[in-house]
């Protein structure tokens, strides 16, 4: 039978729901990060469920029969339920577990719950296949509704089910999709009764999904071709798009970056240079902007669907960690400053009051992708009125070290097109990377906070994930230093 879920994974691309069905082992498994996200969204849909005091809801017995799940559904509206929540309804080859069915009278209104701060496209085509489903088995729909976190709600005391869940209703946006779901529907049913493999091209993929799927792609027979396009790095579905019409399939046959995206276009340009490019005059006045002392600075933070302190919002990046190098003049050596929040009280107070002591109100500060420090700094200078001075301070000295990288004041191949630290640091610098680390980019470091400082975990555990966190912390601002001396060092 085709459930919600599998029909979601064939607009994903319809080769992605037959290896599921027929060789799941292609497919890549759940990792750290993205169980997580399921875990928060599993807690969210028991935070909105409290919104229908009146719902009976439906569960499987020991013995994990679904048939079970769908009797008790049905059990439950014979008994004159106003409200169902964790249904399951069927029709001939497909079937839906709703999260909200509820009886306004005459009809039924259906609402879906996402973890996400707004209804998105892909709820649309969800709430789609269920209102068919529903309306196959004798439930007629009014009115659908995405259930979504309102990332506007700021806690004061307990966590506020009515404030901290908001409804979308996107009824017309469903209506408009059920002929075309009626058709996608017909299409699963044969993928999932075919004993061969679906054309699984890239170009396929939908829902956004076009990176996820060409990972898999990857892995699939026949391999891509070296030469392919879908080689290019940070090739979108949109270039991929465009150069299919044009009848190109590979990189050698490109002649004009104007069909590819920014990095795309950048790591073609570079390529097609065939070594590292400067240009000096720009990178000459950029680096001459630079004062003494200088500051690298990164915070590592952390983001809760549910704000864990007072006076947060959900999905709030709350700075926890930060990593200082400071330079006092151009002959003086590096020193090393640090701070890593190690309680579950809110971080920001503890932070800043080291922070200050720290950073000098004069000099640079480097930061790497200025957006996001400065965001942190005006977020936290909202919530600690005491260091908003401070803070805005910081952000008037801000220099961003990845704007060299970013508007090709320098160009290499190696960067792959992008100006991320990650890709930039080993380019720059030889055998010095990230590799070495067990944490290697921020939401695992974010992750990994939560769990030493809030799980019941063994003091070894929580020490060795605190002394992760500060040795990957220090190596992207340390990662800065160098970075900054090695673009002096070729401007000379």
């Amino acid at each position: 039978m085709l459930s919600k879920s599998d029909y979601m994974l064939y607009l994903k691309h319809p080769a992605w729901l037959w290896l599921k069905k027929n060789d799941p082992e292609k497919l890549k498994p759940v990792d750290p990060a993205l169980q997580e996200q399921f875990n928060a969204g599993y807690e969210f849909e028991e935070c909105a469920e409290q919104l229908y005091s009146n719902a009976i809801r439906i569960s499987l017995d020991n013995s994990n029969n679904f048939s079970v799940m769908e009797s008790k559904t049905a059990d439950a509206w014979k008994d004159n339920a106003k409200c169902v929540c964790q249904g399951m309804y069927s029709h001939g080859e497909i079937y839906c577990i709703t999260d909200i069915l509820e009886y306004n009278g005459s009809a039924y209104n259906l609402t879906e719950i996402k973890s996400s701060a707004k209804a998105k496209p892909e709820h649309v085509w969800d709430l789609a296949f269920q209102k068919i489903v529903l309306e196959r088995a004798g439930y007629n729909v009014d009115k659908c509704i995405v259930a979504h976190v309102n990332n506007n709600y700021m806690r004061t005391g307990q966590i506020d089910p009515h404030k901290i869940v908001k409804k979308t209703d996107v009824t017309v946006k469903v209506e408009k999709k059920l002929k075309e779901t009626e058709k996608n529907i017909k299409n699963a049913v044969e993928i999932l009764r075919s004993n061969s493999l679906p054309d699984h091209s890239p170009l396929n993929a939908g829902l956004g999904s076009f990176s996820e799927w060409l990972e898999i792609r990857r892995g699939l027979e026949p391999k891509l071709e070296k030469d392919s396009i879908y080689n290019l790095p940070h090739i979108g579905a949109r270039q991929a798009k465009n150069l299919s019409k044009l009848g190109i399939s590979k990189i050698s046959k490109i002649n004009d970056a104007s069909v590819l995206s920014d990095a795309t276009s950048k790591y073609w340009t570079a390529k097609s240079k065939g070594q590292r490019w400067i240009n000096q005059p720009k990178l000459f006045n950029y680096l001459e902007k630079i004062n003494y002392p200088i500051y690298y600075l990164d915070y590592e933070t952390s983001q809760s669907i549910f704000p864990i302190w007072e006076n947060t919002h959900p999905y709030q990046q709350v700075p926890f960690q930060y990593s200082l190098h400071v330079k006092e003049t151009p002959t003086s050596d590096i020193k090393h400053c640090d701070y890593l929040h190690r309680s579950n009280e809110n971080p920001i107070l503890s932070l800043l009051d080291k922070l200050s002591k720290d950073i000098g109100n004069s000099g640079t500060v480097f930061v790497w992708h200025a957006r996001f420090e400065s965001s942190r700094n005006n977020e936290m200078g909202k919530f600690a009125s005491k260091y908003t001075d401070f803070l805005s301070s910081i952000n008037k000295r801000i220099v961003d070290l990845e704007d060299p990288f970013k508007f090709e004041y320098i160009t290499d191949p190696a960067f792959e097109g992008k100006s991320s630290i990650k890709k930039i640091l080993p380019a720059m610098i030889n055998n010095f990377s990230y590799e070495d680390l067990d944490i290697k980019e921020g939401l695992s470091a974010g992750r990994l906070w939560k769990e030493a400082t809030f799980n019941k975990i063994s003091v070894q555990s929580r020490e060795k994930i605190y002394s992760d966190l500060e040795l990957y912390c220090e190596r992207d601002t340390y990662a800065m230093v160098l970075i900054h001396e090695e673009l002096n060092r070729l401007l000379r």
